[in-house]
């Protein structure tokens, strides 16, 4: 069994899970819901991925190394998979991991491979029926080891052709779509525009100054907390942070301090 998951922590997290078991388990550090992916199977579209990255985010700029060679690798064993594997693809009610299980399912066009799907969100769901308590997630990686491996063992599920025609259309879509955000709405993902989640941010950095009944300048981190807990997207404070500092250059919002760590500066909302 062969099993391709999305995201860092998740990988980690699925590996813990089935390390008893003889499987393996191919992961993709990335955000596919952020940032030009336009031929990102191929080394042009990762070269331009990465680079993006590296203008853009200078808090990740120590990681991007390893993550590109991780995802290289991890791309390449996705390609050798051969004829009569049984694939299990993870993925949850999110753009990074609907994007992924759909750009996996076009890349494993012609193989003749045994395609299966866990959906996290909706394993959960059922993990916890006839719990007290309910557990709410946004993301694979907010499963533990124990819940994955339950889930794998009860809520894996055989992708249908014509679910499978689908994913592979859309695949083909977003690996030539042009846009640098894209959204889960509705079940579908839609290519959205760059300044997204800029009208969200603002609006909690005002409910924070009200709260306060001041106009003080007020630490980024705690906004981008805010944004962070209340956006119905799954966002990453890394991404939330280069849209406050875009917001600080288009005179949105004033800051004090240094802006080379989020630490560093605090900010206010200019009316």
């Amino acid at each position: 069994m062969i099993h391709l998951i999305f995201g860092a922590a998740a990988t980690a997290s699925l590996k813990h899970a089935l390390r008893r078991k003889n499987h393996q388990v191919i992961g993709f550090p990335i955000d596919f819901s952020i940032g030009p992916i336009t031929n990102i199977h191929k080394e042009n579209g990762i070269h331009d991925y990465f680079s993006w990255l590296n203008s853009s985010f200078r808090t990740m700029r120590r990681y991007l190394k390893a993550d590109q060679i991780t995802f290289h690798h991890s791309l390449q064993k996705l390609l050798e998979i051969e004829d009569g594997e049984q694939i299990t693809i993870w993925t949850c009610e999110n753009t990074p991991e609907q994007i992924g299980l759909r750009i996996s399912c076009y890349l494993l066009i012609g193989k003749e491979v045994d395609l299966s799907y866990v959906n996290t969100f909706h394993a959960i769901n059922d993990y916890t029926k006839h719990m007290d308590v309910k557990i709410d997630i946004r993301q694979t990686a907010d499963c533990n080891a124990e819940q994955l491996a339950h889930f794998y063992e009860h809520s894996t599920y055989p992708i249908p052709e014509k679910m499978k025609n689908d994913y592979v259309r859309d695949g083909e879509r977003l690996l030539n779509s042009k846009s640098i955000v894209r959204t889960w709405q509705n079940g579908e993902i839609v290519e959205d525009v760059e300044t997204r989640d800029d009208a969200f941010i603002l609006d909690c950095a005002d409910r924070i100054h009200n709260e306060r009944g001041n106009q003080e300048f007020i630490n980024a981190t705690r906004v981008i907390g805010e944004v962070l807990g209340h956006s119905e997207q799954l966002l990453s404070d890394t991404w939330i942070e280069y849209r406050v500092r875009s917001l600080i250059h288009s005179n949105q919002l004033a800051y004090e301090g240094n802006l080379r760590a989020m630490r560093k500066y605090k900010i206010k909302v200019l009316h």
